[in-house]
């Protein structure tokens, strides 16, 4: 009977300790808790599921959301480029024609004006023009259009003010030819054994422009 007794005191005692003991743990977690929420106010919760199906409360500062969404927004800004003033380059009117004619023939969306290896002289640079098919996947973010369109008087070409987000085909300039035609006027000729149509570009000056100078 005695020693029935004594272990039920030990239980009793054992078990007085752990909620002693819990009672605790509990009571420094809510201090804790209410300090950290006191101290933190500003911040967010975003709640999630942790792996066993617990949720879980995940804290981001306000700060920090500031943070990622003006990096998000600086990312943006940097992918916009400034609508020039004025076309990169000049088209003569048969250009234009020319190359209006071809896309429509082709249900292509544009045509490219590159700068490359010749592929007929070796060691020698070329312009050569590419059909575009698919304009979002085949330009680059540094490739630059020019408008094929003219304005009501049927001789000033449209503006890049006008025509930049207009979605209609245009002449668009390789990025690694861009430096090379700045400021230039663009003809065409045809090379009448093979068919090709060959680009034609003078300078400010009225020279033709040796694609190896």
């Amino acid at each position: 009977m005695m020693q029935s007794m004594i272990q039920r005191s030990v239980l009793s005692t054992t078990a007085s300790k752990i909620r002693y003991t819990a009672a605790i743990r509990c009571s420094t977690s809510s201090i804790a808790a209410s300090s950290w929420a006191d101290t933190n106010s500003k911040h967010f919760r975003q709640e999630v599921k942790h792996r066993d199906a617990n949720p879980v409360l995940l804290t981001l500062t306000a700060q920090q959301q500031q943070s990622s969404s003006f990096s998000s927004s600086s990312e943006k800004s940097t992918k916009q480029r400034m609508i020039p003033r004025k076309a990169a380059l000049h088209l003569t009117p048969k250009a234009r024609e020319v190359f209006r004619k071809l896309i429509e023939a082709t249900s292509s969306e544009g045509i490219k004006l590159k700068y490359e290896m010749s592929s007929q002289n070796a060691l020698r640079m070329a312009f050569k023009f590419d059909l575009i098919k698919d304009v979002k996947k085949e330009l680059s973010f540094n490739d630059e259009g020019v408008s094929l369109e003219v304005l009501e008087d049927g001789v000033t070409p449209k503006p890049p003010a006008e025509s930049w987000n207009d979605n209609l085909p245009k002449l668009y300039i390789d990025s690694g030819a861009f430096m090379k035609v700045l400021g230039g006027k663009l003809d065409v000729k045809i090379n009448p054994e093979t068919g090709d149509l060959i680009p034609l570009l003078f300078d400010r000056e009225g020279n033709e422009m040796d694609p190896n100078a």
